[in-house]
């Protein structure tokens, strides 16, 4: 504080860079009104090569004035499985090349007087931020975004025309490969403290104008904003899933390379700059504009060497960034904070994220009927795994294992989904993500029900007395069934799930008459003295509660496998009717 006083010259720079900073915040939260369902479309549509991943980054980039907030969106679009590691990778490789759209705005506007274009938009972008209208507010935000980032422009330049009269810094510039290396780390260091490549970009820019730094020294810095700009992308990829984590990395690779390969070859990309500033017409006494070209021309150089590498990079990653393998407990794949926003795609995770949950349900229920799920997913009868492999030596934990693999997932879908639907106003999205809360709700209950069956199931599916085995044999072949039909569901086309589905629902109603048969069925072994009157109770509970399982497991899988399209149809047909 006292150095903001006694010196206002450097105050006005650090409130230029605060202002610029806020104009970014505003200029994200206006384009983020209007990439709702937009973005996520032309992110899982168009994004399908090399060439239109790039493009898209390059493009998102430019009209947001953020590669780190695409970069982000990347990132957590990503860990919800909407895009492959391979289509992530080209999207920030175009993030990066976008952003250097920046430099030459800002270029642009240290050689006018911006203060009066400013200040006007900021004054609409207000306005507009009173409206009722989510829209008008999107672009009241976007207005204020720029006024702001002009405004903050602005007060950096003034700050280093006026910090010129009292100190020059010029004498602490450095030459040679020993100041690449010095500007290179302070430009990497001020955006990493400020999280903004743009805001370091102006701070250089107005520096090198002022005269203050040199030009190969303000081309060092420019180089280092691309290296501290990894930063704010490798938190946001700390709680993320794995597949976040790989992303974050491949823009380190990305951005460190090239990197070490300017500097390495700066002399070079010094005539390279020289040479494509005539071509174009820029003057080589233009610094300011041959700055904002080197920072194209890196990019761009990258963009062309290292994009020719993405297969590799993903097999790389794959082979390098790995979950622990000895991880207890389990954690949400494909839910994350920074897609809450976005309807479409909180819709996807959560699907996704049930399907995870009901995978783990899976493996319990399986190992708690005496299969492993090598026999479910198999083609080999139940009658002749029973026949031919005997149970499991010791007790499944079902404890331990609700804690670790269901109720951690299943609080995640619950907080995930109560925070997407307070940002979601269509009542249809919002049906769709209570839905997955009942259907985690289901799968839930189902793994609580199968402690109540755990100890009879094994005891007596083993047992001397044939025709009480045979009653449980039946309990685990029917659970089986059931289990491996969901397993098929998984692999089938759309038509067909929707086929299954309609069967699913339809058992619904046969295992009502199912229990009715077994109630008759017991009565009938009491009767003739086959089985003992406990053991006719323990099957009929037992045999309520592995219906129950079953009519839980139905109920969750029509939820998660059926789609979005299909849930419009069907109430399109019900306002029809």
């Amino acid at each position: 504080m006292y150095c903001l006083v006694v010196f206002p010259e450097l105050a006005k720079i650090l409130a230029g860079v605060a202002i610029l900073l806020i104009g970014m915040m505003n200029l994200s939260a206006g384009f983020k009104v209007f990439s709702g369902g937009l973005l996520e479309k032309i992110l899982t549509k168009s994004t399908d090569t090399r060439f239109k991943s790039i493009a898209f980054g390059v493009i998102t980039t430019v009209l947001m004035q953020s590669s780190t907030l695409v970069s982000i969106i990347s990132i957590s679009f990503l860990s919800a499985g909407l895009i492959t590691l391979a289509q992530g990778i080209g999207i920030v490789f175009g993030a990066n090349l976008g952003n250097s759209a920046g430099s030459w705005l800002i270029v642009g506007l240290t050689n006018i007087n911006i203060s009066t274009l400013a200040i006007p938009l900021i004054v609409s972008g207000t306005l507009l931020g009173f409206q009722k209208d989510n829209i008008l507010k999107g672009v009241g935000s976007i207005f204020m975004g720029i006024g702001f980032f002009f405004l903050g422009v602005d007060y950096i330049k003034n700050g280093f025309e006026s910090y010129k009269e009292i100190m020059d810094l010029s004498q602490f510039n450095f030459v040679g490969f020993k100041g690449v290396l010095i500007f290179v780390a302070l430009g990497a260091l001020t955006t990493g403290i400020v999280q903004s490549s743009h805001a370091t970009l102006a701070i250089i820019i107005s520096a090198l104008v002022s005269g203050q730094i040199g030009y190969e020294n303000a081309l060092a810095a420019t180089l280092g904003t691309s290296v501290g700009g990894v930063v704010t992308a490798v938190i946001a990829s700390l709680s993320t899933n794995i597949e976040g984590k790989k992303l974050a990395l491949a823009n380190c690779i990305f951005n460190f390379t090239i990197a070490l390969l300017v500097i390495v070859f700066f002399p070079y990309f010094l005539h390279l700059v020289d040479i494509t500033a005539s071509i174009i017409g820029i003057s080589q006494e233009n610094l300011p504009l041959k700055t904002a070209l080197f920072h194209t021309l890196f990019n761009l150089v990258a963009v062309i060497f290292i994009s020719l590498f993405i297969a590799q990079i993903v097999l790389f990653l794959d082979k390098v960034v790995k979950a622990p393998k000895d991880r207890e407990m389990d954690a949400p794949l494909y839910l994350n904070k920074n897609i809450i926003e976005y309807p479409n795609t909180a819709i996807e995770a959560l699907q996704k994220e049930s399907m995870h949950l009901y995978n783990n349900a899976y493996a319990m229920i399986a190992h708690t009927i005496g299969f492993n799920r090598s026999d479910i997913r198999g083609k080999v009868s139940f009658d002749e795994i029973i026949a031919s492999k005997k149970w499991f030596s010791g007790d499944v934990d079902l404890d331990y294992l609700y804690k670790r693999k269901i109720k951690v997932l299943f609080d995640a879908i619950m907080e995930f989904s109560t925070k997407a639907q307070s940002y979601i106003e269509d009542d249809d999205k919002n049906n769709r993500i209570f839905s997955f809360k009942l259907a985690s709700r289901d799968i839930v209950e189902a793994t609580k029900n199968l402690k109540i069956i755990q100890t009879n199931m094994k005891a007596y599916a083993s047992s001397s007395n044939e025709y009480l085995a045979n009653e449980y044999n039946i309990m685990r072949k029917d659970l089986g069934e059931l289990l491996r039909s969901i397993e098929e569901l998984k692999l089938m086309k759309d038509e067909n799930v929707r086929l299954i589905l309609m069967q699913l629902k339809a058992a619904k109603e046969l295992l009502k008459e199912k229990d009715y048969n077994a109630l008759r069925k017991v009565e009938n072994l009491i009767a003739n003295n086959k089985i003992s009157v406990t053991n006719g109770t323990s099957i009929l509970n037992d045999s309520a509660f592995i219906i129950q399982i079953a009519t839980q497991l139905i109920e969750a899988v029509e939820i998660i496998f059926t789609k979005e399209e299909w849930l419009e149809d069907k109430q399109s047909n019900e306002k029809l009717t």
